[in-house]
């Protein structure tokens, strides 16, 4: 059944709306979103089966209808994005950006089809422009249903203060997981060595990419941490361990919570929604 809530998890605590943070995450059939505090108290989450492919006005209607249903206010949230998981982005630094040359920006580095939309959104953490394409139809859709949403690249949400602190002690590779991509942020010294994405048909090809970051960029330490999220399956945990020292799953921000139905909750699977 299209445009249909599957899983929904809340908390009953009340908190003032402008004080909380609407994620949302999408993904090829749907998305998922999380309402967070600004304490990373994580009251709500979703998971929304969505059909993209109706037209314009009505899928506007049917995403704000659907939050609605939830008792979500999306007008009054301190803030709300949506992440896109993309295959086209690139970095650009702040003193040489350019916002007439964002499709130029991204032609010099992979083939664009005409057609898709091209957006950009700043990194303070990084102090740079994460350029980026997404589909046109479904990102307008949710600036009509939500009046000032941030619409945001995937990498540029990874890559963040959190994953940043941790390399001031060893290198920090962090690997995000979905279907059939692997998604490779590195970090030393606080800075960002490496961004980037790399099609992965099955585990081994996600373990080749692993060892092959860690070890083009020269980050082979006793104490290397490498951190995975997403779609990680116990095999391809194990393997890993094999391979490096330190092997931890990435979960966001640390998250609190007071329904005790996220007990259970894989943020580790979520961690984009979270960080």
């Amino acid at each position: 059944m299209p445009n249909q809530v599957t899983t929904i998890i809340t908390s009953d605590k009340a908190v003032a709306n402008n004080e909380l943070r609407l994620s949302i995450c999408l993904r090829t059939n749907g998305f998922s979103f999380s309402v967070v505090t600004p304490t990373q108290e994580l009251l709500t989450f979703g998971d929304v089966n969505f059909d993209f492919l109706m037209p314009l006005g009505e899928m506007s209607k049917a995403i704000k209808s659907l939050f609605d249903d939830q008792g979500i206010p999306t007008f009054e949230c301190r803030q709300v994005r949506l992440i896109v998981q993309s295959d086209h982005f690139v970095w650009v630094p702040k003193h040489l950006y350019d916002p007439m040359r964002d499709r130029q920006y991204l032609q010099m580095v992979s083939n664009l089809p005409m057609e898709i939309g091209v957006f950009h959104s700043y990194n303070e953490q990084i102090e740079s422009y994460m350029v980026f394409t997404a589909p046109v139809d479904i990102v307008t859709a949710f600036k009509l249903a939500i009046p000032g949403i941030d619409v945001v690249c995937h990498h540029s949400v990874l890559a963040n203060d959190n994953i940043q602190a941790r390399s001031v002690q060893h290198p920090v590779v962090l690997m995000h997981v979905r279907e059939g991509v692997g998604d490779f942020e590195a970090y030393y010294n606080n800075n960002l060595l490496l961004s980037n994405s790399y099609p992965a048909a099955d585990q081994k090809e996600l373990l080749y990419h692993a060892l092959d970051v860690m070890k083009t960029l020269h980050l082979e330490t006793p104490d290397m941490e490498l951190c995975i999220c997403g779609e990680v399956g116990r095999e391809i945990y194990g393997m890993l361990q094999h391979y490096f020292p330190n092997v931890t799953l990435y979960t966001g921000n640390h998250i609190t919570f007071s329904n005790p139905q996220f007990q259970t909750f894989p943020t580790y699977r979520h961690a984009l929604l979270l960080s």
